[in-house]
């Protein structure tokens, strides 16, 4: 019974990994949608060897056309629980729906609310009462078209709901400007900081749109205070069936994360 007993404990110290940790800056890199097992076996094997620890992938994806790619959906979340078998990286992904927010927390760690449903209500209260009766982790990202004092009530809804680490995601705002896909506000960091006690972490990759200028705001998120960030990364990004004009190859990720180990030394913080 005691064997039992520690067993389970042992289990549960295991999914209480944090997503946001004091004096490190968390890095969740990985495909935007998972398109194969090869596909994403080959950029977990980089996220494990750069010393990463959580991994992101898009198995069901909402997007603007009916006739884009929609992801793998169950099939994808299969792999994605296989990737954490076998290199023990935590695994996010998007929920899209009140009715797969289930199978979705069987079969990750961190559970995605999405700039389209930031403010989709049903979806937050269920999401909030899923991740804490199993123990999960949330990342909220803004709404494009959202305040800070939105983002932070929207995220309310979960909190509201029992003990659930909650992470906020910027991820760009639309504005006027037409030279990146949204404009990026990294003002909402110490805005963030200055108004609510929950992490907050960047992605650049769905703010600009193009790689080439992820790993310069990439910089500037660490720079400014960001407790981490969500980059996506793709094996053959001009082969890729969801934004590989913004993803990084293996060998961009691998630049970039050298250049955060630099930054992150000078403010204190180690890569995770």
């Amino acid at each position: 019974m005691e064997n039992k007993k520690e067993k389970l404990e042992g289990i549960k110290d295991k999914n209480t990994v944090k997503l946001i940790e004091e004096g490190y800056f968390t890095v969740i890199a990985g495909p935007c949608a998972i398109e194969s097992w090869e596909q994403l076996d080959t950029i977990a094997k980089v996220v494990k060897d750069l010393g990463l620890s959580f991994m992101r992938g898009g198995a069901y994806k909402p997007r603007t056309s009916p006739y884009s790619f929609h992801g793998l959906k169950e099939e994808g979340l299969k792999y994605l629980k296989e990737i954490n078998a076998k290199y023990g990286l935590k695994t996010v992904t998007e929920v899209t729906d009140t009715e797969n927010v289930d199978i979705i927390a069987d079969n990750v760690d961190v559970l995605q609310i999405g700039t389209r449903n930031m403010s989709n209500f049903a979806l937050l209260e269920k999401v909030g009462r899923v991740a804490n009766e199993r123990n999960k982790k949330v990342i909220i990202k803004r709404g494009w078209a959202s305040s800070i004092k939105e983002w932070l009530l929207a995220a309310e809804y979960i909190t509201s709901k029992g003990n659930t680490e909650v992470v906020l995601c910027e991820r760009g705002i639309r504005t006027f400007d037409t030279n990146t896909r949204f404009t990026l506000d990294l003002s909402a960091v110490p805005v963030i900081k200055k108004l609510s006690k929950l992490p907050i972490i960047i992605d650049p990759s769905h703010a600009v749109g193009q790689s080439d200028l992820v790993t310069p705001m990439s910089r500037a998120a660490a720079a400014v205070g960001a407790d981490g960030l969500m980059i996506e990364a793709h094996c053959n990004p001009s082969q890729a069936l969801c934004d590989g004009q913004q993803s990084l190859n293996v060998k961009e990720l691998v630049e970039l994360m050298r250049q955060l180990k630099n930054i992150a030394s000078v403010i204190g913080k180690k890569i995770r």
